[in-house]
């Protein structure tokens, strides 16, 4: 049953469009306005609910791109940190066995 309406929808949507086409109205023209219960929506409310899905989901890519883009800073920043305790625990490495060579002399 809730297919056939959807179905039905669909059609007359698909008509509208083509009716709108061919009379050389277009589709922008009629502002989309809030659905009506039970109503079904037009093409242009449709269009109009995409855009918004489209910015949102936009907004939501580049505020990914900013928290990766501080997630690869951060990684950065722990790399020469963990580049620059490996050079000391070397360093210390060495005055260990030259304390020890110091010691096995005395």
């Amino acid at each position: 049953m809730g297919k056939d309406r959807t179905h039905k929808g669909k059609q007359q949507t698909q008509m509208d469009q083509y009716t709108a086409q061919s009379s050389g109205a277009s589709l922008q023209k009629d502002p989309p306005g809030p659905l009506e219960k039970g109503a079904e929506p037009t093409g242009v409310q449709i269009l109009a609910a995409i855009e918004s899905s489209r910015h949102a989901m936009q907004t939501q890519i580049a505020a990914i791109a900013v928290d990766v883009n501080l997630l690869r800073a951060d990684l950065r920043v722990e790399a020469e940190r963990s580049v620059a305790t490996e050079k000391q625990v070397m360093c210390l490495q060495s005055e260990m066995e030259t304390l020890k060579a110091s010691v096995t002399i005395l």
